[in-house]
């Protein structure tokens, strides 16, 4: 069955239901992700998975893109038309009796919008149900639907057989011109565009609105009282009556594949979709080394004299807190820029939200976080004469690691919470500033100046200076710190794990 869904007013014709591929990865491995997510371990092999796309490649024609990459807003790929066969593709490995589609025709050209329709339209002769929501569709494409619903202000003003509906709006007095596209007469009729010509009791009841309960559509009251809403509803009855309603009730999403495989294929994907566009991953390694060499340049071989020896120390500290934190603001996007594409593949079975949530975090912490963080600490380290001890420098960086890890968590849980990158950079602003002032960059004085005799009219030491600033430089005084920069980093990634989970995947 080819069911269309023609809508004025209701949907947004920019989203579509289907999107599944990403757009680094490539057609047959977008394919392959689906099935061997989407497909038992029990019941399929290898083999078996491999067959199954090869087999959806063949039947939609994706032959010759294959092995060509999805493409993105910066990476050209396949065309329009064969993203939309490959979306439909990862739906089709599983072999599911009823296909929803919203809009897959948007952004395409017409002959390119055609052909998708025809391959819909192949599909539904193979006994699959189709239904898809279409916006004004051209008349070789509305010419091949089966069945038709049109909605108009979120009612229903027919559905039925998609040759009768000209018939059943003529009745009503409406008149279509002879050489008009039927889906341009249907709009002009639910617009108000075209009025009645002829005067019957349907019509009068369409003309006489204003006796009519008030916001109350006059089509769609119409059509409740013609035989083809009793048509409907009494299928409907007939269909819902062999309904167990346990077994269809709730809404909860089954899996296919266990968690630990599930956690492979994703991070796998993540992994190579970042080796794959390694720009972030570069730029932040390079910004790093550059502000490295940078505050090794302006605080070089930091005087033991006082007072220049603690105020530089200070300065030094201070600057390189605040490219620990700022230097985190590119986290915000890790979870903004593929919010739709998660929430279609969470909802539609692929993964769990946890294994989503654990393979984009460690794969961005490992190469644009932790090993950067390393190579920035030790450039500035060594440049501006700092206590030449491996058990300081240790400390250090493990100092500045726990500041950058504390600062990224909190960009993760901005960015699994904000629906736009805007308001993101607004909600990290206000908590980055307060991260930068609060945290105390003197807890690293003791442990990694060589100011243990720093001259004026008396010896002062780096104990000294702690002291007199009221500062806590025992062990635990130390590490007490180190275990709060742990515990914000804690909360941040939990609460960014609820976050994600409290998203909306059926709005």
């Amino acid at each position: 069955v080819f069911f269309s869904i023609c809508c004025s007013g209701i949907l947004n014709p920019g989203m579509n239901a289907i999107m599944g591929p990403t757009g680094s990865g490539k057609t047959s491995e977008n394919l392959a992700f689906s099935a061997n997510l989407r497909l038992s371990r029990k019941e399929y092999s290898s083999a078996d998975k491999q067959m199954r796309v090869d087999s959806v490649i063949q039947e939609l024609g994706l032959k010759d893109c294959a092995d060509t990459k999805i493409g993105t807003m910066f990476l050209r790929g396949v065309s329009g038309g064969e993203k939309k066969r490959c979306s439909i593709g990862m739906e089709l490995i599983t072999s599911p009796s009823l296909l929803f589609l919203d809009e897959p025709t948007t952004g395409l050209d017409a002959n390119t919008a055609n052909s998708i329709m025809e391959l819909l339209q192949k599909l539904s002769k193979k006994g699959k149900t189709v239904i898809f929501s279409i916006h004004q569709p051209r008349y070789s494409i509305f010419s091949q639907f089966d069945h038709l619903t049109l909605m108009n202000k979120g009612e229903i003003i027919y559905a039925g057989a998609a040759t009768k509906a000209i018939t059943y709006f003529e009745e009503l007095g409406y008149k279509c011109e002879p050489f008009n596209n039927p889906a341009d007469f249907f709009l002009d009729v639910t617009n108000g565009t075209v009025l009645p010509q002829i005067h019957n009791n349907k019509s009068e009841m369409c003309s006489n609105s204003d006796e009519m309960v008030e916001n109350e559509n006059p089509l769609a009251v119409i059509y409740r009282k013609s035989p083809h809403f009793l048509n409907v509803k009494d299928r409907l009855t007939q269909i819902s009556d062999g309904f167990d309603p346990e077994v269809t009730k709730g809404d909860r999403v089954g899996y296919a594949t266990p968690f630990y495989y599930q956690l492979m294929l994703v991070s796998g994907r993540t992994v190579r979709n970042i080796l794959r566009n390694p720009q972030t991953s570069y730029a932040q390694l390079f910004l790093n080394i550059f502000f490295g060499i940078l505050v090794g340049l302006i605080y070089y071989q930091i005087p033991h004299t006082l007072p220049e020896a603690l105020q530089n120390r200070t300065g030094a500290f201070f600057f390189l807190v605040i490219n620990m934190v700022f230097g985190n603001l590119s986290a915000v996007e890790l979870f903004i820029s593929e919010r739709v594409l998660f929430i279609h593949e969470n909802s539609s079975g692929f993964y769990r939200t946890s294994v989503y949530f654990l393979s984009k975090v460690f794969a961005d912490l490992i190469p644009n976080r932790i090993l950067p963080v390393f190579i920035f600490s030790a450039i500035p380290y060594f440049m501006m004469g700092l206590k030449p001890d491996v058990e300081a420098f240790f400390l250090y960086c493990v100092t500045m690691s726990m500041v950058s890890l504390s600062a990224v968590s909190l960009a993760f849980l901005i960015s699994a919470s904000a629906g736009s990158f805007a308001m993101a950079n607004i909600l990290i602003a206000l908590p980055y500033v307060v991260m930068m002032v609060s945290l105390a960059e003197q807890k690293i004085y003791r442990h990694v100046s060589t100011a243990n005799s720093l001259s004026l009219t008396d010896s002062m030491t780096g104990d000294m200076y702690l002291d007199h600033q009221e500062i806590d430089y025992s062990t635990w005084g130390f590490w007490q710190n180190q275990v709060a920069l742990t515990g914000i980093m804690c909360v941040c990634l939990i609460l960014t794990y609820v976050q994600l989970r409290r998203i909306n995947r059926w709005k």
